[in-house]
């Protein structure tokens, strides 16, 4: 579904990310792992047109998309929660939810999706006229998740969504996360939480100072405990 070949993101004399080539089938979860500050943040702003791709091809269902708009890669059907959630704090839940299904056209499609992710998200439902920014941040991050799954993505990038978060919440989002997984989303899941993420993931790449260093079967990576402890800084499987 999603095809990185040689991409590489330049900051003017900054390699961010350098040569990543990389894939993600159609109903996988494939984790991108990475210290902070490794690129992943990077590459997957430029998979969504946020920052430009200095070289390199992005193909999304076997289309060359490397210089669409971000709009553009929404209406084809790539969604991204950033990192830090960025929820629109002035805004209620059901504005900013209502935000996130603006490239929806279809009023029937909006709200059957609304109907569903209010019931995957029930503490979304109970607070669906306050404002974002009054919400916890495991809340939050909710938000952000249901906010791109609005428009009904085929692929869906999640950017460090247990960041700051209080452990018994990690375990709740990865639990969601699941489910997504379960109904058969698309998923490239980036994250510093290693364990967590190959838990849930299928394959995994590890990126590092802007390359690549690992790409395979996620339990491979986490069976790992050179890879796990040079680059992340963990101990693999026990």
């Amino acid at each position: 579904m999603l095809e990185l070949e040689s991409v590489s993101v330049d900051y003017g004399a900054v390699k961010a990310v350098q040569s990543v080539s990389l894939r993600v089938e159609e109903g996988e979860v494939v984790a991108l792992l990475g210290p902070n500050g490794a690129g992943k943040t990077s590459l997957i702003s430029a998979v969504m047109g946020i920052v430009p791709v200095s070289s390199g091809t992005i193909r999304f269902a076997g289309q060359d998309v490397t210089f669409a708009s971000p709009e553009d890669k929404v209406r084809k059907g790539i969604g991204i929660s950033p990192e830090g959630r960025r929820v629109f704090s002035n805004l209620t839940v059901a504005e900013n939810l209502q935000l996130g299904a603006s490239a929806q056209p279809d009023k029937a499609v909006r709200a059957e999706q609304l109907a569903k992710y209010l019931e995957m998200f029930p503490i979304l439902k109970q607070r669906y006229r306050q404002k974002a920014g009054t919400l916890s941040g495991g809340e939050q991050q909710q938000l952000a998740i249901s906010r791109c799954l609005m428009s009904r993505p085929r692929i869906v990038m999640l950017d460090e969504p247990s960041l700051g978060l209080a452990p018994v919440i990690v375990e709740k989002i990865f639990d969601l996360i699941a489910e997504l997984k379960a109904s058969g989303l698309t998923i490239l899941l980036v994250e510093q939480n290693a364990n967590e993420a190959l838990s849930i993931a299928d394959r995994a790449y590890l990126l590092h100072s802007g390359r690549l260093r690992f790409e395979g079967a996620a339990q491979d990576l986490f069976n790992s405990d050179d890879l796990m402890t040079h680059y992340m800084g963990v101990g693999g499987a026990q």
